[in-house]
């Protein structure tokens, strides 16, 4: 996009030399008053200044939904720093498809890197805005370090950092649940590790996971290094047994069968376990490495078990981040609770920092 900045006497003759400038296509993205004309402070003058772009190609999608943006066209109150008794007609970046523009060449840059890194153009365009009118309100001398601490904050208070804490260790009896593959026996392993070697837990284990021995022996091997109990609940009458006898031990922590998250058999039987168990907390085991399709459909198979709590698997094994990113900017209702990144046993187990995440975004290792 061709980016311009336009003064004028007025908001109507300002309005209509972007129209001249750069087509009546253009966008607004921000406007207000300014001063001109100053000669040892005498003939000051008060002019609108306006900030405006046009694309130079636009594709057949675009124009439908720029057509039916302009049918939908939306009158701006204007604050007090701009011209309040004028309205004009607005259309909203993040209602557009492709917003990228040439000036400032740095916020097209940083909008590329999010993109590249996977998340969604409709998580990514709010973002953009927010920083070109920031970069604006700076009179322009914001450099490039300065623009990507302002979009790092933004992110930071879109994802809300009260969303990243730890609260397994607080409750008696966790589940861990999610599809094949995630990690979800070792997880809960380091978790029961820390109860017992860190706060001195008595602890006990329960697996419905009759689906794999290996899963089996493998928690098994764990819970004899913690010299604690473990169960196999065959059926539905054995799981709610063991909880019964299990009742006195500080934590109890239950591994379910990894299966396809696209059968709903599976969730129908993860309900049916749960069901009475109100005490039961249930942590949703995601892997960092999945798609964001992926995620999102699990996410949304999950649903039916009204999980809030999410662990991430294997971030360790990927680079690109801005699909978690997007699927938390999706699903508000979800808290990180931990962040698992190896498979050493307890170590590789962290306390989830929103700012870390940010972070790795942008593929740098500190602040």
């Amino acid at each position: 996009m061709k980016m311009k900045k336009i003064i004028a006497p007025t908001m109507a003759q300002a309005i209509e030399k972007v129209k001249q400038e750069l087509g009546s296509d253009a966008v607004i993205f921000h406007t207000k008053k300014v001063t001109t004309g100053r000669f040892f402070n005498l003939f000051k003058k008060e002019n609108v200044e306006v900030l405006a772009a046009s694309d130079p190609e636009i594709n057949a999608p675009l124009k439908k939904i720029r057509k039916k943006a302009e049918e939908q066209n939306e009158a701006i109150r204007f604050n007090h720093h701009s011209v309040a008794t004028n309205k004009m007609p607005f259309r909203r970046v993040s209602e557009k498809v492709d917003q990228l523009f040439s000036a400032p060449q740095l916020v097209q840059e940083f909008r590329d890197k999010l993109l590249s890194q996977g998340m969604l153009r409709e998580d990514t365009d709010p973002l953009v805005q927010k920083l070109i009118k920031k970069w604006y309100q700076s009179d322009e001398h914001m450099n490039q370090e300065e623009m990507k601490r302002a979009l790092k904050e933004e992110l930071v208070q879109s994802l809300d950092p009260t969303r990243f804490m730890p609260s397994v260790l607080h409750e008696h009896f966790v589940m861990l649940v999610g599809p094949t593959g995630v990690g979800k026996t070792t997880t809960l392993a380091k978790i029961a590790s820390r109860a017992v070697l860190n706060e001195g837990k008595k602890i006990a284990f329960i697996t419905s996971d009759t689906y794999r021995i290996a899963a089996i022996d493998q928690l098994k091997m764990y819970a004899n290094i913690l010299n604690a109990p473990i169960e196999i609940a065959y059926t539905e009458h054995d799981f709610h047994e063991l909880i019964r006898k299990f009742a006195h031990f500080d934590h109890v922590f239950i591994d379910t069968a990894g299966r396809n998250f696209q059968d709903n058999s599976y969730i129908n039987e993860l309900i049916k376990l749960i069901d009475g168990e109100s005490q039961i907390g249930l942590y949703l085991v995601l892997s960092a490495t999945s798609k964001l399709e992926d995620m999102d459909m699990i996410i949304n198979q999950f649903e039916a078990l009204h999980l809030s709590r999410v662990i991430l698997s294997k971030i360790d094994e990927t680079l690109s981040f801005g699909a978690i990113v997007s699927i938390l900017l999706r699903h508000r209702q979800l808290s990180i609770s931990y962040i698992a990144n190896g498979q050493d046993v307890p170590d590789d187990l962290r306390h989830p920092n929103v700012r870390e995440l940010i972070n790795r975004l942008f593929g740098d290792s500190h602040g």
